[in-house]
Formats: structure tokens, C-alpha cells, sequence
């Protein structure tokens, strides 16, 4: 009697026993997943459901296993089976949508991702990956929401602050992204290298303004630190704010003396600024550190070219030449050196080179034009097919148009001249060359009185100019 108590209680102590052993299988299992040891996790997990093949749970554990695991098949049977068991519950259909989006397919992981929200809103891992999903197809202003939701639950997660911004830039709501900034830097959650990459960020979406903002923020934040300072020249360099590009410039290469780029950037923005002898000065002081830089030389020679010293800038771009075949600037600045020493048939062999590198700088034709009129000035068909060539690439060149009414006049072709020089005037009444120029078509179709119109005019243009002053000289900035 008391042997078949023993027998009877047998079957309940087994499942008692094994039930036990279940919940120690999926602890193990547990921390297995945590601790990234996958293979040792689906083992204990398969073994934990034979025991539990309704526990929708453990499916959402197997699949998370298989996924890290790279099994995308046997993932997804594991999150369906957890979506048959439990379809009220979000986890499956975050897990469906974790390896469709591993496996490339958006629009099915896009769905998953919006049942699962649909579920539970509130998940930070699945409004991050919709939203980024969003974001892939280009459909950003859909991906504004989740943002929104995702930053409110990290709101000291700067990353998703910057992407709501990018979110913001590629729908055009220029007002939201601005408020979304001064959040941020109001907050001062951002690191120097954060801030640097928003303002990138705005850079690329062409906010100029903006990123200039975030820079001088930073610089103010981190007065010490070389990147806000540097980047925000680079922005100045960009606008045409050289005095300001050169003071910026200059912090950042004070503050990181072995930065080549903002090193160099401080010599363009010299050059740029047309401050000639300073930049010669400066670049002669980096040329221990930066010297044997092809950006280095470049600037040297231009330096040394705009100072009219074009020996030095010879050597300097025939070097340039040698280590660079491929470069146009090089080749062009390199003729216009031999032009200004005379030797105008090294000068066109380089002009030539620098057109057949880059055909569609419209620069390149105009200069050639001008030099091959002045070679031989009785044979004018390439340089106009020259300088037609160029206003095709650029049609505003002012000085393409009048080099071709020049051409035109020259040819007798009055007409044409006239019309063009016309056209000139009317679009850019400032130019005292353009009504010159007229004035001389005028005087040989004896239109005397138009002719005259014409000087007055330029005599007035020319008081004008005369009466303008510049402490920094004439001529346009360097072109690096």
C-alpha cells in the first residue's frame, strides 16, 4: 500500500522537477542573450519551449537568438509563432520588423514596425528603426513623428535630436529645424563634435546661416577648442567674409598648429582677402610643417604670382605640374605665369591642356581667346569660336562678351557689336568698359551722338571708381 503512494506521486514530482528545470533554462538562456552567447541561448530556449509551446515569450527570445545569429528564416518562424500566440502584443512584430529590415526588406518591415507602434507607441528601438526606415525610402515627413516620439522618450539623446533637425531640412520646414536647434543648444546636451556635425548637417541642406549660428555657439562654449573656430572660417571662406574667415582661421591654427587644414585654409583666405604679402609672409613662416603639400605649393605660387615675383611662382607650378598632371588650375596658372614672363607659346600649350581637363570651365576658353587675339589679330576665328564656346558654359561672363564684341568690331562685324555691347550696358549699367566699348562701335557707324551719350557716361563711371577707396588694392580674390 504505502509503494503505490510512491508510484502515484511520481508523475507529479517529474513535472514539478521539469518545470523547474524549464525555469532554470530560460535564466541560463537570459543571460546567454546578454552576454551575446547566441549559439548556447537557442539551445536552452528550444529546450525551455518544449516544456512552454505557449509561451509567446520565449518565441520573441528564440527569434531575438536566431536574429543575432544571422538564421532570418527560423527568425521569423519563431516571432510568428509569438505573433499567433500573442497578436495583441507588440515584441513579435518588432522582432518581424528588426530582421525584414536586417534582410533588406523595407516596405515589410516598415509594416511590422507600424503594427508593433500601433501596440505599443512608446518603444524606443522601434520608433528609432521606423524612423530610420522612413527616412531611407525618403519619406521624411512621415519620420517627423516617431522623431518626435523618440525624443521625447531620450530627450538627452542628441542623435535623435539631429535627425528630427535632418527630418525637418529635407521637408522644408526651415522654422521647425531653427526651433529644433535652439532647443538643443539652449539644453548644452551637445559635445563640440555633436555641434560640429549639425552644423555640417545644415551646411549640406544649404543652411549657411543657421550653421553659422550652431559654430559660433560652439566657439563661444569651447572657446579652446580648434574645430568651431576653423569650420566656422571654412563657412566665412564660403560667403566671402575673408576678414573674418582670417580671424577665425587664424584661432584654429593657433589652437591646433598641426591642422593642415585649417593651416592652409588661413593661407587661402589670405589670398583670397587679396592680403598678398601678408600670405607670402604666413606661408613661408608653415612652410617647416606643410611644405611638401601640394595645397601648400599651390598657394605659394599663388602668393608669389599675385606679388608679380613670377619666377618663384614658375617653379613653384611647374613642380605642381610634375605631381599633378590632372590638375586644370594647375596647367592655367602655370600659362598665365609664362604669359606675364612672354613666353606666350608655353602659355597657350598650357591654356590648351587646362581646356582639354576640365571643358567646362568657361574661363579657361575666354583666356585662350584673349591670348590668341593677341598672338595674331588678323586671324580672330578660333577666338570667337572660343569665347562662344565659354558663354555657352557661362552666359553672364562679362568679360567673355566683351572680349567678343571686340572680336566683332574688329572684324567689321558692327551689327553683332552693337547689339551684344547693347545688351551689355542694359544688364550692367555700371560697366565703364562695356560703355567704351559701345562708344567706339557708336563712332564708326557715325552715330556721334549716341557715341558721345556713351563717354559721358564712362566719364562719369570712371570719377566714380577713381573716387572709391580701397585700403586693400585692386583686383580679385586669389582662386586656390
Amino acid at each position: 500500500m504505502q509503494l503505490l503512494r510512491y508510484v502515484g506521486l511520481f508523475p507529479l514530482m517529474a513535472v514539478a522537477l521539469f518545470a523547474q528545470s524549464a525555469d532554470v533554462l530560460v535564466r541560463r538562456a537570459q543571460e546567454d542573450l546578454r552576454a551575446g552567447r547566441n549559439s548556447q541561448a537557442e539551445i536552452e530556449l528550444s529546450r525551455a519551449l518544449e516544456a512552454e509551446p505557449a509561451n509567446w515569450n520565449l518565441w520573441c527570445d528564440l527569434g531575438l537568438a536566431r536574429v543575432q545569429l544571422e538564421e532570418s528564416g527560423l527568425a521569423i518562424e519563431a516571432f510568428e509563432q509569438a505573433r499567433k500566440l500573442a497578436p495583441q502584443e507588440a515584441p513579435a512584430y518588432f522582432g518581424l520588423g528588426l530582421v525584414r529590415m536586417k534582410k533588406g526588406d523595407a516596405d515589410e518591415a516598415l509594416e511590422a514596425y507600424r503594427l508593433g507602434l500601433a501596440r505599443d507607441p512608446d518603444d524606443p528601438a522601434a520608433n528609432q528603426n521606423y524612423a530610420l526606415l522612413l527616412m531611407q525610402k525618403g519619406d521624411f515627413r512621415d519620420a517627423i513623428e516617431p522623431l518626435k516620439r523618440l525624443k521625447s522618450l531620450e530627450q538627452d539623446k542628441v542623435s535623435t535630436r539631429a535627425t528630427l533637425i535632418e527630418a525637418y531640412l529635407k521637408t522644408g520646414m526651415i522654422n521647425q529645424a531653427r526651433g529644433e536647434i535652439k532647443q538643443l543648444l539652449d539644453t548644452r546636451l551637445a559635445t563640440p563634435q555633436e555641434e560640429l556635425s549639425i552644423a555640417k548637417l545644415l551646411i549640406g541642406n544649404g543652411q549657411s546661416q543657421a550653421a553659422e549660428d550652431v559654430l559660433k555657439h560652439a566657439a563661444a562654449t569651447w572657446p579652446e577648442t580648434a574645430d568651431p573656430h576653423g569650420e566656422l572660417g571654412l563657412i566665412f571662406i564660403a560667403r566671402g567674409l575673408y576678414e573674418s574667415a582670417v580671424g577665425e582661421l587664424g584661432r584654429a591654427a593657433q589652437l591646433d598648429p598641426d591642422s593642415a587644414k585649417y593651416a592652409l585654409a588661413l593661407g587661402e583666405a589670405l589670398l583670397r582677402w587679396r592680403h598678398d604679402p601678408v600670405a607670402l609672409q604666413y606661408l613661408l613662416a608653415v612652410q617647416p610643417r606643410f611644405g611638401e603639400l601640394a595645397l601648400y605649393k599651390f598657394e605659394l605660387g599663388l602668393a608669389y604670382f599675385n606679388l608679380t615675383r613670377f619666377p618663384p611662382a614658375l617653379e613653384q607650378f611647374e613642380g605642381l605640374v610634375r605631381e599633378q598632371p590632372k590638375s586644370s588650375r594647375v596647367h592655367y596658372l602655370l600659362g598665365a605665369t609664362y604669359q606675364e614672363m612672354g613666353n606666350l607659346g608655353k602659355a597657350e600649350e598650357c591654356y590648351r591642356k587646362a581646356i582639354a581637363l576640365s571643358p567646362d570651365e568657361a574661363g579657361y576658353y575666354i583666356t585662350l581667346a584673349s591670348l590668341l587675339r593677341r598672338v595674331n589679330p588678323r586671324d580672330l576665328s578660333e577666338p570667337v569660336q572660343l569665347i562662344q564656346e565659354g558663354l555657352a558654359l557661362r552666359p553672364e561672363d562679362q568679360e567673355g562678351k566683351l572680349l567678343l564684341a571686340s572680336c566683332f568690331e574688329a572684324q567689321g562685324k558692327l551689327a553683332e557689336a552693337q547689339a551684344l555691347l547693347e545688351s551689355l550696358v542694359t544688364s550692367n549699367p555700371d560697366s565703364r568698359a562695356a560703355h567704351v566699348a559701345l562708344a567706339k562701335v557708336y563712332f564708326r557707324q557715325k552715330k556721334i551722338e549716341d557715341a558721345q551719350q556713351q563717354e559721358g557716361i564712362a566719364a562719369k563711371l570712371e570719377t566714380r571708381e577713381q573716387n572709391r577707396v580701397s585700403p586693400w588694392g585692386p583686383g580679385e580674390a586669389g582662386r586656390p
